[in-house]
């Protein structure tokens, strides 16, 4: 459960940066509190089937909605996170910080977890 929690506060920070310097706002519709809070309450069977390969077990409801708004192709991609397929987080800490290795020395992005406030749907 620590993973979705930290998510906002690990991640968007960079990525908030890099869509701004770009002069667009981000929307995160999935980071959603209450949306959040129901899928985590949901059984994992219903929301993955991890024996399955990926892009068809993973993300279940989510390429159910893609397959039923005629989007079939969309629904069958496989996962992969933007900023590592394209290296942008690299290149985001090379520019911050002047290089990779500085920008995780100094803990960029790390956040203590015991430091936050609760979120709602915890």
């Amino acid at each position: 459960r620590a993973t979705p929690v930290c998510l906002p506060c690990r991640n968007l920070g960079r990525d908030d940066r890099l869509v701004a310097d770009h002069g667009r706002e981000g929307r995160h519709p999935f980071l959603d509190e209450a949306l959040m809070a129901a899928l985590l309450d949901m059984p994992l069977q219903l929301l993955a089937d991890l024996s399955k390969p990926p892009g068809t077990g993973d993300k279940v409801i989510l390429r159910q909605a893609l397959a039923s708004l005629g989007l079939p192709q969309a629904a069958a991609r496989e996962k992969r996170a933007i900023q590592f397929g394209t290296r942008i987080g690299k290149l985001s800490n090379m520019r911050e910080f002047g290089s990779n290795r500085k920008a995780n020395m100094m803990s960029a992005g790390q956040v203590h977890i015991n430091r936050l406030p609760k979120l709602a749907c915890e």
